[in-house]
């Protein structure tokens, strides 16, 4: 008997020891990869940390709809304002390329910033690729302060979830 309660006492912390292991989407470990002064505010490559272990949400390398399915938040609210920078940003600069590892693009300083993040490493893609559904997010999700998601974006040949918010991290 009391070989069995160790052995499901053993057993319990491991499940539970492997469940707090999983890195939650705020978790998730990003580093700042480059900074580029934009007019008033820092333009912030932001992407997956040195010997990382991939996300929750792995790239998904299969066809995808690329329909965009946009859907508005409610919370991580950014400055709309900064937000339609950053779009046109994208749009402007669609010709630069990003790196293999960047997750996000942020513009803003100060805690005070609007974010574009993708669910999953897509590899090294012109910037542009980012503008339809970050467009369609900052035209549908439009007010004073902005959040919201596309879900079926096709980057780089895979299916990922495109955010557009206050924050680099979370877009699952």
């Amino acid at each position: 008997m009391q070989f069995s309660k160790l052995f499901i006492g053993a057993v319990v912390a491991l499940v539970v020891g492997l469940v707090e292991g999983v890195p939650t989407d705020d978790s998730y470990p990003l580093v700042i990869s480059k900074v580029v002064p934009m007019g008033e505010y820092n333009l912030t490559y932001w992407s997956d940390a040195p010997g990382s272990v991939a996300g929750p949400n792995a790239f998904a390398a299969r066809a995808c709809s690329g329909t965009n399915d946009m859907t508005c938040s409610g919370s991580h609210k950014a400055t709309g304002s900064i937000c339609q920078q950053l779009v046109n940003s994208l749009n402007t600069n669609s010709g630069t390329v990003i790196g293999d590892s960047p997750r996000s693009i942020c513009l803003g300083q100060s805690g005070n910033e609007c974010c574009v993040s993708w669910s999953a490493a897509v590899g090294s893609m012109p910037q542009g690729d980012l503008f339809n559904a970050a467009n369609k997010i900052f035209q549908d999700c439009f007010g004073s302060t902005i959040s919201g998601l596309a879900r079926n974006v096709n980057l780089n040949g895979g299916c990922v979830t495109e955010c557009l918010s206050n924050r680099a991290t979370g877009c699952s």
